[in-house]
């Protein structure tokens, strides 16, 4: 593990389609993260597509260009193939200052709960075990209720298998998620799981027999902070412009 802090940028769920105003949150918030005094890596936890559209993966990837190394998920609002053309393969890894960061991909297309499959299963093992020093995965789907009716019927189906990957070394250092649209904490199979804001918009937590969200809630992101194999988070918040 590297001798400093590392600092990661937590970002998820911008849902870019043709409206300026999704385009205007999103860089809203990257211009934020760029003015972090340290930053060392970034992590989108999906649905940076709305209807996953070509168009809208064109649209987005330009906006990270020059970041730090920068990984992206896929969201149950992605579709597979297009996803592979415009962003990416749907399984990915980086590593910074001894830290392995694994984005996994849990998108269904069709669908909007969220599977590990046996070929991101395969990757996700390999990428764990031949780590070298800690690892964070990342996805987007969390997988646990979070208390919202709605949101739950859509988390990861088959959370055993996050259980199992997590498990199976000492060196799995937490989950980051998004999906919710809102951020979320809490413990999963011994690790901490972390949840950013949304981008395009917050969920509306007391209507929780369906989905309903506040577009005009600021948006916002994560900052975890690995030191010395401790994970910190703070939420950020932004003024809406």
């Amino acid at each position: 593990m590297s001798a400093h802090p590392i600092v990661i940028a937590h970002l998820s769920d911008p849902h870019l389609d043709a409206r300026p105003v999704r385009l205007s949150r999103l860089r809203q918030v990257l211009a934020a993260v760029r003015e972090l005094p340290r930053l060392d890596a970034v992590v989108v936890t999906g649905d940076i597509a709305d209807r996953g559209l070509a168009s809208e993966y064109q649209a987005f990837m330009p906006e990270i260009a020059g970041l730090p190394p920068t990984i992206v998920t896929t969201g149950n609002h992605c579709l597979k193939a297009a996803f592979e053309a415009n962003v990416g393969p749907r399984n990915s890894q980086i590593d910074v200052g001894g830290l392995r960061i694994v984005g996994l991909d849990t998108a269904v297309d069709g669908r909007d709960e969220g599977l590990l499959d046996d070929a991101t299963l395969s990757f996700a093992r390999n990428a764990i075990a031949t780590a070298r020093g800690a690892v964070l995965l990342a996805c987007h789907h969390p997988a646990v209720d979070i208390g919202h009716l709605a949101i739950d019927a859509t988390k990861l189906s088959n959370p055993d298998a996050l259980a199992g990957l997590i498990a199976s070394s000492p060196s799995v250092a937490g989950v980051l998620t998004g999906h919710v649209h809102t951020p979320h904490v809490t413990q999963f199979a011994g690790v901490p799981l972390i949840g950013a804001p949304g981008i395009v918009s917050t969920l509306r937590i007391n209507e929780v027999d369906r989905i309903a969200v506040d577009g005009a809630a600021p948006p916002g992101f994560a900052v975890h902070t690995i030191d010395r194999g401790r994970l910190a988070t703070r939420f950020v918040a932004l003024t809406t412009s």
